[in-house]
């Protein structure tokens, strides 16, 4: 079984396409939201703080952008999706964080060449686990 499905077909092209615009601005806007918390909160209450705030309205509003206009789930009870997203989320930090080791730390590539590989990595396997575990119907 090949990771995307049938990758030459026009629909799955557009859909993948889809996911990546979309990823796309779901990290801009967890980039913006870090900086903006960061102003809000971090004095009062710290880094730790302004990054789980952070991180839970950044995958909150992937959560909405993926089901809404990506995947277009019509489950009633999104709360299970909700939660299966959190698990990808993690998922995809472990292994964000194995990939950016062994690039480092074993083959000595450069941050730029390994942040690149991690991030490829980690949005192709989001992509599957989203498509088939997150966002099934």
């Amino acid at each position: 079984m090949m990771l995307l499905g049938n990758v030459g077909s026009k629909s799955n092209k557009k859909f993948f396409t889809k996911y990546i615009i979309t990823g796309f601005i779901n990290t801009l806007f967890g980039y913006f939201i870090g900086i903006l918390n960061f102003y809000i909160f971090y004095e009062l209450f710290g880094i730790i703080f302004v990054s789980i705030i952070s991180n839970i309205l950044a995958i909150t509003f992937s959560f909405v952008t993926y089901k809404f206009f990506v995947f277009r789930t019509s489950k009633l009870f999104w709360i299970k999706e909700y939660f299966k997203i959190y698990l990808v989320y993690f998922i995809s930090f472990i292994l964000n964080t194995c990939v950016l080791w062994i690039c480092i730390e074993i083959l000595f590539f450069n941050i730029y060449y390994s942040q690149a590989l991690s991030i490829l990595v980690t949005v192709i396997i989001s992509f599957y686990l989203n498509r088939n575990y997150t966002f099934k119907n």
